[in-house]
């Protein structure tokens, strides 16, 4: 069994990592590790899982958001004891897919966990929206999110959209600041789909937007068109106890501390 430490950049962060290394009786490896432990926030799991995408990925919550986290500085033993042991739960999580074509015939594939957005911040950007190949608006604007159940928390709430029980498999479809006017229409509300469906931006002529996946962002030239989809990818989350969804969405926006 070997495992790799990512962390945040600062100082909580590291000298957890120095402490967990004189603990956890594995051997260490960056370059295939059967374990990754994230200490810091979720935007730490993220990079986490796209640096180490087959391996259980761990979160001990050092940030100032740990949705995902199961653990923290003062279960840092109990960590250190389920990895030992052997004897934590894992959850796998199913991820987007995403396809990106360009005029000039490049291709891109990419998974995310939370969330996959194409954005125009410069002009307006002017996409055919289909659902399974069939049109369903002419949509205008900045741009568009799509995100999973498990993002529907993140950067999906904040365009109001709704956030769904993570025992759903969905895709989320939410406008970032969409034209809407006697001209131009689109629905203006998010649309939740099942994960049977897919969903394709397209656009008539070669724009440059900027795509991200998670937290991760390119920049496309020749964009062209864009596919999300589901086709059984996983990540795997280690937890000693996995958190309740309800619990978890009060502590991460609701309760107060008290």
């Amino acid at each position: 069994m070997k495992y790799c430490i990512l962390i945040k950049n600062d100082d909580l962060s590291k000298e957890l990592a120095a402490y967990i290394r004189k603990n956890i009786k594995y051997s260490y490896d960056e370059n295939n590790p059967d374990i990754t432990i994230a200490i810091g926030g979720d935007g730490t799991i993220l990079q986490a899982f796209h640096k180490y995408p087959s391996s259980v990925v761990f979160g001990l919550h050092t940030g100032h958001l740990g949705f995902f986290a199961n653990y923290n500085p003062d279960t840092i033993d109990l960590l250190i004891e389920d990895i030992n042991n052997h004897q934590y739960k894992i959850d796998e999580m199913e991820l987007l897919s995403c396809k990106i074509e360009e005029a000039n015939g490049n291709t891109y594939y990419a998974d995310s966990i939370n969330e996959s957005t194409i954005l125009s911040p410069k002009k307006t950007l002017i996409l055919d929206v289909k659902i399974d190949g069939e049109l369903l608006e002419k949509y205008r604007g900045t741009g568009l999110c799509v995100s999973t159940n498990y993002g529907s928390t993140g950067y999906n709430k904040s365009l109001h959209g709704a956030v769904v029980d993570h025992d759903l498999t969905i895709m989320q479809l939410s406008e970032v600041a969409s034209i809407n006017s006697n001209a131009y229409r689109s629905l203006g509300s998010p649309l939740i789909l099942s994960s049977k469906k897919s969903i394709t931006l397209e656009s008539e002529n070669p724009i440059e937007v900027s795509a991200s996946v998670d937290n991760l962002s390119y920049d496309v030239k020749e964009f062209k068109k864009a596919t999300f989809f589901y086709q059984g990818h996983m990540m795997k989350m280690g937890y000693h106890t996995p958190e309740g969804f309800i619990k978890r969405i009060a502590r991460t926006f609701i309760d107060s501390g008290k």
